[in-house]
């Protein structure tokens, strides 16, 4: 079988020709998602994959990923042989795993990095970051603490390649390419999900040190009936932003997933390197009056036989990051539509 441009990277060896590739990060996750399959005479061996076996996934040469196995299935028949397996980065201990940990006093930067290290996630941080007075879990799974104290001072916690995780604010670099619907982009899907928004976003969290009761509260104008959402701030966040920034961002992080576009590009990468979270794009759809940039929240790389090299990218207003009211996107009538 041809190689097929994604490899795995082990004890020395690579082992292509996948037949079926999903290799997915988004600005949402704590780690990537690799998804190979192949099927042919001769296929089927483990590869020598275990529990404890790391993994380099690398797409068109470039290290994409740093993974565990979650899962390997063998099929093996007289005439058939088939391999699948999934991975997820090494992030993904900070997601499974249920675990304690008390701190005081230290910036937000710091604790994520204690929390990384215990599990052997590589983590970088980017920005300077608040000092958190008290931090606390029990029997809780780190990648929600951490993941709720990053979104309280508007910032992303996502994969990188080495199987980690970088701790930075939503890039306001210029794009790194132009998609013109009919030149670069092969299909797309505009949805508006509307399930998603609330009439009334309220924030409580209580103040232990002064025994005072803390509410933030916003509403999207946009939902004229009643249709509220109350949220207890947690330890970690309320500290972080405040009650009123943290009831404003999940109401404008709303706004963005609720309204956000979807693409199908050729290819895996543009004139400056491979597709990447956290990076603008411009796109430009003329019959839906979209002409602007937009950040990538999630990209997947795919491969199978009859598609061959694809990328999905799903992009949204970079202001749904930041705190700041989202404007929609000019664009025509529908409210979901897919377009070839």
């Amino acid at each position: 079988m041809a190689d097929t441009g994604i490899e795995l990277r082990l004890d020395g060896k690579r082992y292509g020709a996948w037949q079926q590739v999903d290799v997915r990060e988004s600005v949402d996750d704590l780690c990537a998602s690799v998804t190979l399959a192949a099927a042919g005479p001769g296929i089927g061996d483990s590869m020598g994959l275990t529990a404890n076996t790391v993994v380099e996934v690398l797409v068109d040469g470039e290290l994409a990923s740093t993974v565990r196995i979650d899962a390997l299935n063998r099929r093996v028949g007289a005439t058939t042989h088939s391999i699948r397996l999934q991975a997820r980065s090494l992030g993904r201990e900070l997601v499974d795993c249920q675990y304690s940990k008390t701190l005081s006093g230290l910036k937000l930067g710091d604790i994520a990095k204690r929390l990384s290290a215990t599990f052997k996630v590589p983590l970088r941080v980017d920005v300077d970051t608040a000092v958190v007075p008290h931090f606390s879990m029990q029997c809780e799974l780190p990648a929600n603490a951490l993941i709720n104290a990053a979104r309280a001072a508007n910032l992303l916690l996502y994969p990188t390649a080495d199987g980690g995780l970088v701790l930075t604010k939503p890039t306001d670099a210029a794009p790194v390419a132009t998609l013109n619907y009919g030149e670069h982009i092969e299909s797309y899907e505009v949805i508006d999900e509307f399930k998603l928004r609330f009439s009334d976003y309220v924030v409580k969290a209580f103040d232990f040190e002064n025994s005072a009761a803390l509410k933030g509260a916003v509403k999207d104008p946009g939902i004229s009936y009643f249709r509220p959402m109350h949220i207890v701030a947690d330890r970690h966040g309320q500290t972080a932003g405040g009650c009123g920034s943290r009831a404003e961002l999940e109401r404008n992080r709303r706004l963005a997933r609720a309204h956000r576009i979807e693409l199908d590009v050729p290819g895996w990468r543009h004139a400056g390197g491979l597709w990447a979270i956290n990076t603008q794009v411009r796109v430009v759809i003329p019959r839906e009056g979209i002409d602007g940039a937009f950040l990538i929240g999630e990209r997947a790389f795919s491969y199978d036989a009859n598609g061959g090299e694809m990328t999905h990218l799903q992009v949204m207003s970079r202001e749904a990051f930041m705190g700041q009211e989202t404007k929609r996107a000019k664009r025509g009538a529908g409210v979901r539509g897919r377009k070839k």
